[in-house]
């Protein structure tokens, strides 16, 4: 393939995935990569981060209480609104609390994992201007959770295996809630992007 031919589909497909910015008076500003990249940063820091400083506090309930916090406070912090972004942790963990004492007698308290994804994703659609994107992001948000605590324990297993570590195999569920932050955020992101171009000052991405 001609490599103008192939630079030009890539800038098709990159269009398509990223498309540019419109602001009120119809100027386009085109994506800019470093924002996905601190927004993904920010979904495996603040989500390690709240699963380490829950186990100060005590063993799984807190962990994963302080873990969904802690991303909802990152969704904030991103979207320049960190006192809605503390609120909204607030609300998020003691979401995820309740789920997991629930969990534990009903179910499994892995149940706290989607219910704090669905709590982040209902605070997190205020963000976006368009209803598509709030709704998207509401349905979207136990999904991401769901898939992304399945997919930091299974990576983290994969890992102690191939190390054959077991202080990296005691870390399953550290992984699940780095993978929780980071689906989250990730999705947000893109969210952002796709559905939601046309944007208050502050809003998503």
């Amino acid at each position: 393939m001609d490599r103008s031919v192939r630079g030009a589909w890539w800038a098709r497909v990159w269009n398509f995935l990223f498309p540019p910015q419109l602001h009120g008076d119809g100027a386009q500003l085109q994506y800019r990569g470093y924002r996905l990249l601190q927004w993904i940063v920010a979904g495996l820091v603040f989500s390690a981060l709240g699963w380490i400083a829950g186990g100060y506090l005590g063993s799984w309930a807190p962990r994963t209480a302080c873990a969904a916090g802690a991303t909802a406070l990152a969704l904030g912090w991103l979207n320049r609104r960190p006192g809605a972004g503390l609120m909204g942790a607030v609300a998020v963990a003691m979401v995820g609390l309740a789920a997991v004492w629930i969990g534990e007698s009903f179910f499994s308290p892995l149940l706290a994992w989607p219910v704090a994804g669905l709590a982040i994703g209902v605070l997190g659609a205020l963000a976006y201007r368009r209803r598509r994107a709030r709704i998207i992001f509401i349905v979207a948000g136990p999904i991401l959770g769901s898939v992304g605590v399945f997919a930091g324990m299974v990576a983290t297993f994969l890992i102690a295996a191939g190390l054959n570590d077991s202080r990296v195999s005691a870390e399953t569920m550290l992984g699940g809630a780095v993978g929780f932050g980071l689906l989250l955020l990730t999705g947000a992101a893109l969210a952002g992007r796709w559905l939601d171009a046309i944007r208050a000052p502050g809003g998503v991405l």
